[in-house]
């Protein structure tokens, strides 16, 4: 969503990045949504990356004006997301980390961190997402903060990892024992998102080993990160992007998708191949 708002022309300024655009543009919002599921998309993810009063605050908005406005952007967020999806598709309640994605250091701590991933998991559980999705999630102690918050939820919950190598998640915390701790929490699926493909695969061999629910990847379509306001200097090709994801597949991946730098384009030849590989012609 993010890269496609920038692609689109819209200023996506940290720190509210795509936070706002639910209130201040949701044609767009709609546009982009609409063009995914139009390509083949089955899980529709609400534009709700930064949808956070903790953002809003950062934006200069009084406590009380920034807990309004977010939830009034999160409510739009959902609103357009189940629009787009219909019948169709399942619309999964994105919630990201609560300061930056790419800095894990600037975890706020457990305190602040339980009480601001419980009020946004009820909100989207309240506006009716089909399951949560905490993604870009590369600092254990936040993910353990965001599971225990959100224990009581009676919708699935999927967390979604960001490495810093095939071994390590980004603050350094080992994969292993990352999942070895996600065993009894309650996690209906494991992926790796907004990773390049070369990390990708090597951090899937470590979870197909261990790891043995449900998993799903969605990489980011760049050669190298994205900066820390979403953008890609260079991509892989969408053919090449499609020809790893058919090794993930046949790796065991049950949920596959595309992250930062991805296209409609991308999607459309992914379901191409996943609607090939689940008929057996691959």
């Amino acid at each position: 969503m993010g890269t496609e708002l920038i692609r689109e022309g819209l200023d996506l300024s940290l720190p509210l990045w795509s936070g706002d655009i639910n209130l201040t543009h949701p044609g767009y919002v709609s546009k982009i949504h609409e063009e995914y599921v139009q390509a083949g998309a089955d899980i529709v993810t609400t534009n709700t990356f930064r949808t956070t009063p903790r953002t809003y605050i950062h934006a200069g908005y009084s406590k009380l004006e920034a807990r309004e406005r977010a939830q009034k952007s999160l409510k739009s967020a959902v609103d357009l997301a189940k629009k787009a999806a219909g019948k169709k598709c399942y619309v999964a309640g994105s919630i990201a980390p609560l300061e930056d994605c790419y800095s894990p250091e600037r975890f706020p701590g457990d305190e602040e961190a339980l009480e601001e991933f419980y009020e946004l998991g009820k909100w989207l559980c309240s506006a009716g997402v089909d399951f949560l999705l905490f993604e870009t999630m590369g600092c254990g102690k936040e993910i353990n903060a965001a599971l225990q918050a959100t224990s009581d939820i009676k919708i699935p919950r999927w967390i979604s990892l960001i490495l810093k190598n095939g071994n390590t998640l980004l603050d350094g915390s080992s994969l292993r024992e990352t999942l070895f701790e996600l065993r009894n929490k309650g996690i209906e699926k494991v992926l790796l998102n907004c990773n390049v493909l070369r990390v990708t695969g090597e951090g899937l061999e470590i979870i197909k080993e261990h790891w043995k629910n449900s998993w799903g990847v969605y990489p980011n379509a760049g050669l190298k990160m994205p900066s820390k306001g979403g953008h890609i200097s260079s991509r892989v090709s969408i053919n090449q992007f499609v020809t790893e994801m058919r090794r993930f597949l046949k790796m065991g991946a049950q949920v596959v998708g595309a992250c930062c730098g991805s296209t409609p384009g991308h999607i459309l030849e992914l379901r191409k191949c996943v609607d090939i590989f689940t008929k057996g012609e691959s």
